[in-house]
């Protein structure tokens, strides 16, 4: 039996697109989905189409078909709820309403524990970074340091009376020295794309080989603001959260179609596509 091997996270799939010429094309996809899970929000609509269409495509078709009337916007009953949680998901209208509460209801709780989880103030919320950090270590790497901000007397520029801006990791490899960020992130937007193009600078500042590590990232943005800088980005698909949450990742999965995996270690295809891909 062969073993697994990481795949290409773009082989199969379209470009990703943005284009109004395509907004036909993800509306149609909006509403099969609609159809196939009844109530959705918009973030999940964003992270289920995200390798055909870029989610700020995906929100302005979504809001083309409210305005049409084909999809309608509800609001969960009571109060409204903390940051983080939705209170506003998008149905068929014809779905019956307490089945259509039941879902949202669930929906919410759902991605209020992700949120919750995936928060620096939240005890998993370096996870991502403790698993990579495991996996630089078993293919040779040296990490130089933490939390970087400078290097061989160098010093990242900030805005001054503010925290310097930093790298998760500077690693060694072969002779080779790599500003390494990790995003354990579901969101992505404008302003994330913003925080890749800041990452790539402060390790372009330091002298130093970029590499981004994240869930997702636009395939424009890996070749335009990453690659073309002499940078390398290893998007990795998966959520990645403490065992103790794997009645939840199955339920992500399940209710929300977001891929999570709820693990100590890296599974050791994705270690071998860092060692082959990313850090050689």
């Amino acid at each position: 039996m062969s073993e697994y091997v990481e795949p290409d996270p773009f082989e199969n799939d379209i470009e990703p697109v943005y284009s109004d010429e395509y907004e036909d094309d993800a509306e149609n996809q909006i509403l099969a989905l609609i159809k196939e899970n009844h109530v959705v929000t918009d973030r999940e609509l964003k992270v289920r189409l995200e390798s055909s269409f870029f989610p700020w495509l995906t929100e302005r078709s979504l809001l083309k078909l409210v305005v049409k009337g084909e999809v309608k916007k509800y609001l969960l009953p009571g109060r409204k709820p903390k940051m983080g949680t939705p209170n506003t998901f998008y149905a068929d209208p014809d779905y019956d309403r307490y089945d259509r509460e039941a879902l949202m209801r669930r929906k919410r709780d759902l991605t209020r524990d992700i949120n919750a989880i995936l928060t620096r103030q939240s005890p998993a919320g370096e996870h991502a970074e403790i698993l990579f950090e495991k996996a630089f270590r078993s293919i040779g790497c040296k990490i130089l340091k933490k939390n970087a901000s400078e290097f061989n007397g160098i010093k990242v520029q900030g805005i001054e009376g503010k925290q310097p801006p930093n790298l998760d990791f500077i690693l060694k490899k072969s002779n080779k020295i790599y500003g390494v960020d990790i995003k354990n992130w579901l969101q992505y937007e404008f302003v994330t794309i913003r925080e890749v193009v800041k990452k790539v600078d402060i390790a372009e500042q330091l002298g130093i080989i970029p590499i981004i590590i994240a869930r997702y990232v636009d395939r424009d943005t890996i070749y335009t603001k990453i690659i073309a800088k002499g940078g390398r980005c290893y998007p990795y698909q998966q959520l990645l959260i403490p065992p103790s949450y794997i009645s939840l990742a199955d339920e992500l999965n399940r209710y929300m179609g977001y891929k999570v995996l709820a693990v100590d270690e890296l599974p050791s295809y994705k270690i071998e596509h860092i060692k082959t891909k990313i850090i050689i």
